[in-house]
């Protein structure tokens, strides 16, 4: 997803940037038979993104509004989509009214639906009593025991709530005015901590580990994942209820709360670990060093054995604002980039792909309701993939067979491993007017229909003839490829067999064969070994991490992506130089990579480039041009 420097990891509290009509599937893609809503509940939780975070009861009120609405919609929406939330929004765009707008509208699944708005969590609650059978009360002291509580929510049909005595408190208007019962406390009833880290777990003759944080954990894995409690093949990572000490480190939708509901409907297994095992983590500073890893470890096996070594689904992103990376309060000693190389790697491990909710888009809401979006059986590439003849038409390949003297480009326009970043991107990205100017290879993981399919349904739907579809990093979700193969921490045998057939699968769906970026991390470069798998699913070609230029591996084109400065100006001046220093009379090729760019951008680099470097002869290609070329020009040179 990031290399170091790149903006996944700059603090940014908000980001500013800002059709050709595809035929409805044919009759071989038929749609699912799920019936279409016939009623709606709708709440709107803006509100609590405009309230003053220096205020600590402001803070409060946000996480406990959010934590009991994100289970309450995850309980209510397991089966069907009767609950949908107002809540996120990013690029000016308000994202959850405009994907409910076009549901409603253009698309049609809810245009039947009757519409009831809640305007109280209370009336939320009493609404849908019938799905929850009380509530799980966790510990303020303890952050780790509200992904616990998540846990639980999902397993037992429990709604979480933060201990908190105090008059008016989520906890007073539930357990109190409302008087549900506690089904399940992860404190004593009278505020006391039941998970200290010493002695021995509670209802366990198992001594404790030294730490509060990593008991809550190892009881967790103990009750829900062990047994089998929790669904296989998913799991959620992300911030604990330590995000209460620093609220406002990032932007206020950062404790991801809103994330929690697709995972408590499906029965995730929720943690929240340091990767790493040289230094204690900052939220738990007088732990040994290694012991968050230790138990990281411990459940990522136990996922795996849930799993019955099948591909794991993880939500989620290394919470860097707030925990192991020097960013964080108190600072650790590992950057954002290396933290999040370490946290791929190791998940790689168990067939464990992330879907990147990273900072600051990773905010994201409804996805238990968008699960039940009726998906075609299959999503043809919205164009055809051009033909030698084309190439030779267009002037890219000359008579004799050989690729012409230009520097050619080619647009990986991502990163959109994460369904929160695809959420926000394609309301503000395809609907910008320049889209459609210049070929783009839009980088979007498939997997990513699970949590957000009406996104690129949008988009293929709405495709111009300049844009295309591939898979983002690593393909079907964001893993590092050698880490299927060499399994230093994990020891588990190859995962490429079972990662070669989700792919294939998901690929197949989309009609994507191009994976944008087979991103190594810090768990090696691929070899023959991961490139022959690649080349069963993604034939037409892949982008590379450490490569030193493009190649062709058994037929298998790939090259390694270049990372584009954000300024326009600047990117214009390292094409311009990189065309400048191919060999003389050879083709040269680069596949760009940005991040967060709109079709504006795309369209202003090209007018620049054409006005300024008109002797650097560079022509932007759609992504089968580009691999393709690679594939004749490596095919004469051999």
């Amino acid at each position: 997803m990031t290399r170091p420097g790149l903006p996944r990891f700059l603090p940014c509290l908000g980001l500013a940037c800002f059709w050709v009509l595809l035929a409805p599937p044919s009759a071989d893609a038929e749609t699912s038979a799920a019936p279409r809503p016939r009623r709606i509940y709708l709440f709107d939780a803006e509100p609590l993104n405009q309230l003053d975070l220096r205020a600590d009861t402001n803070v409060t009120r946000l996480w406990d509004t959010l934590h009991v609405l994100a289970a309450l919609q995850g309980l209510a929406n397991r089966r069907s989509p009767q609950l949908y939330l107002f809540y996120c929004g990013d690029f000016g765009v308000a994202t959850d009214r405009f994907w409910y707008d076009w549901l409603r509208g253009e698309d049609g699944w809810l245009q039947d639906a009757e519409a009831r708005p809640l305007a109280t969590l209370e009336e939320a609650v009493q609404t849908f009593r019938r799905v929850f059978k009380g509530l799980v009360v966790y510990d303020p002291a303890v952050p780790a025991t509200s992904d616990v509580a998540s846990t639980a929510a999902g397993c037992d049909d429990l709604l979480p709530v933060r201990w908190d005595p105090r008059p008016g408190s989520v906890f007073d208007q539930l357990a109190g005015r409302m008087r549900l019962p506690v089904k399940l406390w992860l404190v004593n009833p009278d505020g006391s901590a039941k998970f200290t880290g010493q002695g021995r777990l509670p209802d366990s003759a198992e001594s404790a580990s030294g730490s509060a944080k990593v008991d809550a954990y190892r009881w967790a894995l103990r009750r829900y994942l062990r047994p089998g409690r929790c669904a296989p093949g998913v799991a959620a990572y992300y911030v604990d209820a330590f995000w209460l000490q620093h609220p406002r480190r990032a932007g206020p939708t950062m404790h991801t709360l809103s994330n929690a509901d697709y995972f408590i409907a499906r029965r995730a297994f929720f943690f929240d670990l340091s990767p790493w095992g040289d230094e204690p983590p900052n939220d738990d500073l007088q732990q040994p060093p290694g012991l968050d890893r230790k138990e990281f470890l411990e459940i990522l096996r136990a996922l795996y054995d849930r799993a019955r070594g099948g591909v794991i689904q993880v939500g989620g992103f290394p919470p860097w604002p707030y925990k192991y990376t020097l960013h964080a309060d108190p600072p650790g000693k590992h950057d954002g980039v290396p933290t999040e190389w370490e946290f791929g790697r190791l998940i790689s491990q168990i067939n464990g792909y992330m879907e990147a909710d990273a900072a600051g888009l990773g905010a994201m809401a409804n996805a238990s309701f968008y699960q039940h979006y009726p998906l075609a059986r299959r999503y043809p590439q919205p164009n055809a993939k051009p033909t030698a003849s084309e190439w030779r038409a267009r002037g890219y390949v000359t008579r004799n067979g050989r690729v012409a003297d230009k520097f050619f480009v080619g647009h990986y326009v991502g990163d959109y491993d994460s369904p929160s970043w695809l959420y926000k991107a394609v309301p503000a990205f395809f609907r910008d007017p320049a889209r459609g100017q210049v070929p783009l290879g839009w980088a979007f993981d498939p997997n990513l229909a699970a949590r957000v399919p009406q996104a690129l349904a949008y988009a293929y739907r709405h495709a111009t003839t300049n844009d295309f579809f591939i898979a983002g990093d690593s393909g079907a979700g964001y893993l590092n490829p050698r880490a299927l193969s060499v399994r230093p921490d994990s020891g588990l045998p190859s995962g490429l067999p079972v990662w070669t057939e989700h792919c294939r699968r998901d690929y197949g769906r989309w009609g994507m064969t191009i994976t944008g970026f087979m991103l190594d991390g810090s768990a090696g470069a691929s070899t023959s070994t991961e490139f022959d798998a690649y080349r069963s699913f993604s034939p037409d070609g892949a982008g590379t991490h450490f490569e030193r230029g493009p190649a062709l591996h058994d037929g298998l084109a790939t090259c390694p992506e270049r990372d584009l400065p954000d300024d326009a100006e600047k990117a214009v001046a390292v094409i311009a130089d990189l065309a400048a220093r191919r060999r003389p009379g050879q083709p040269g090729f680069l596949w760009a990579r940005s991040i967060l760019k709109s079709p504006r951008w795309y369209a202003e680099v090209s007018r620049r480039l054409a006005e300024q470097h008109p002797e650097a002869r560079v022509v932007v290609v759609d992504p089968y041009t580009f691999f393709g070329l690679i594939h004749v020009d490596r095919s004469n040179a051999q």
